[in-house]
């Protein structure tokens, strides 16, 4: 079997998506992943469709072993996990692979995603002040200030999605 590894680093889970699809569409599957490592098969062009869910807990926890269990027996294939992040993927000859089909669940992720881009934030800035206090790594202020930066960029992003599926949620409800 001929496989290919591939190293990229996304904060966007949704242009990781995207990409994971191209790639399964040129007929390179995902088989694992690893912090910015991916490993692919070579198999047949548009097998599967990709989709990365982020989990509420660990996916070791009943909660989440519940939800994987529902999702297999839908006919989803849970690729790899890192962390509480989920690869998942469904074959494309059974229909469409929506994971959400209301505006609750969508609004749901998106909060969970949110959530943890403001705790990567919170972990920087408070990383910014030790280093600014107490100057044990000078070299480190610059970078943390600058991916702070770029995660309030995916906050703002998230918190746009946010208002724009809240705002749909309601048009729905007013029909």
């Amino acid at each position: 079997m001929k496989t290919k590894t591939v190293y990229r680093v996304y904060v966007d889970y949704e242009k990781e998506e995207q990409w994971l699809n191209e790639m399964a569409a040129q007929g390179w599957l995902l088989e694992r992943f690893k912090i910015g490592r991916y490993v692919f098969s070579k198999g047949e062009p548009g097998t599967y469709m990709y989709r990365i869910e982020l989990l509420e807990e660990l996916p070791n926890h009943t909660r989440s072993k519940a939800y994987l269990e529902f999702l297999d027996e839908m006919g989803i294939e849970v690729v790899d996990t890192s962390f509480r992040w989920i690869f998942l993927r469904k074959r494309t000859e059974d229909g469409p692979f929506h994971l959400y089909s209301d505006f609750d669940s969508m609004i749901a992720k998106t909060n969970r995603v949110l959530q943890l881009y403001q705790v990567v934030l919170l972990v920087n800035i408070i990383a910014v002040c030790i280093n600014v206090i107490s100057p044990f790594a000078v070299w480190v202020i610059w970078p943390n200030i600058a991916l702070a930066a770029f995660i309030a960029y995916l906050i703002q992003r998230q918190t746009q999605k946010l208002r724009t599926l809240k705002g749909l949620r309601e048009i729905s409800e007013q029909d």
